[in-house]
């Protein structure tokens, strides 16, 4: 039997979800919900959805939804995914979660307190790739990991009309990019920093649009990490340690990773036929729906808690409210 999806939020994000659904056996597209009729329409004719609705709660309420699955903008995932939650439906809300620690330390206690199974859609982590990078760190492979080096940075038109530049939106590019360097980086050491500090440009309309992120961890590694939505920049990962370091290309979507040796000599590759990463996080969530989890165990609600502490700390430092 199949895992019945419901989607909240139709932009080009839950496009590519709905797609790579398609591809997965032991899941399906049920109902589908935006504020715009049209445009509900307009998916649910292209994805064949059985289900429209203009209204956020009926698709929650609908007994045949599972799964909801939030790809609204940043500004509205708390109030959704509470929602979601009160009425026992499983989430899977795209990342972040919430914008700081506070909402996400309520969403966790909700979904514990409900027993209802709650994921921020780190999709990165459920990759091959990154999964392989991750056991080779855990095996010592690389010895003790002394620094991270992880980018994420695009050149976006500047308009302040925009999701990734209108602070009503709970734009800035921390939010948007900067979520996948911090979880890429917690996610392969199997910890939350313990500083943390930054330096960020800020947009006219307010928020950051280029940020360089600095972490320590308890283990002596150190992070240095990028965002941006204003040019850019090489994707690469590189996990740097005594004994040689580890090559994640283009983290943010990865099919291959490399071990070197301390003398740059290629000891082990890695690389992952399947060219729509989104299919490995639907299979994930799944299963764990099938199995009566309440809590993914590559991307733990912990992480996600941890994360938003770190956005806490940035725009405290960069004084943007």
């Amino acid at each position: 039997m199949s895992v019945r999806y419901g989607i909240i939020g139709l932009g080009g994000i839950a496009q590519v979800f709905a797609g790579a659904l398609k591809a997965v056996q032991n899941a399906e597209l049920t109902a589908v919900a935006s504020s715009s009729r049209e445009r509900a329409e307009s998916f649910s004719r292209k994805f064949n959805t059985a289900k429209i609705y203009d209204s956020y709660t009926e698709l929650i309420l609908d007994k045949d939804v599972d799964v909801v699955y939030v790809a609204l903008t940043h500004n509205f995932h708390y109030d959704i995914v509470k929602k979601c939650i009160e009425n026992g439906k499983a989430v899977l809300c795209e990342k972040p979660l919430t914008t700081n620690r506070k909402n996400a330390e309520e969403l966790i206690a909700l979904s514990r307190k409900k027993k209802v199974l709650l994921m921020e859609a780190m999709w990165t982590r459920c990759l091959p790739s990154f999964q392989k990078a991750k056991k080779w760190v855990d095996e010592g492979r690389i010895g003790d990991v002394r620094l991270i080096d992880a980018k994420f940075c695009f050149n976006a038109p500047y308009d302040p009309k925009h999701r990734l530049f209108n602070p009503e939106l709970a734009g800035g590019s921390l939010y948007d990019t900067g979520v996948y360097v911090i979880e890429f980086t917690t996610g392969i050491l199997g910890e939350k920093p313990e500083k943390v500090s930054g330096f960020a440009t800020i947009a006219d309309t307010g928020v950051d649009d280029f940020a360089v992120i600095n972490m320590t961890f308890k283990r002596g590694t150190l992070a240095m990490l990028s965002c941006g939505t204003r040019a850019n920049v090489n994707k690469d990962a590189r996990i740097y340690g005594t004994n040689g370091n580890i090559v994640v290309y283009e983290f943010f979507s990865s099919r291959k990773c490399e071990l070197y040796d301390n003398d740059n000599n290629l000891v082990e590759s890695f690389e992952d036929n399947c060219r729509d990463g989104f299919i490995h996080q639907i299979r994930h969530f799944s299963n764990l729906f099938e199995s009566g989890k309440l809590e993914s165990d590559i991307i733990p609600l912990e992480d996600t808690a941890a994360c938003a502490e770190v956005f806490d700390e940035l725009l405290k430092q960069w004084r943007i409210v």
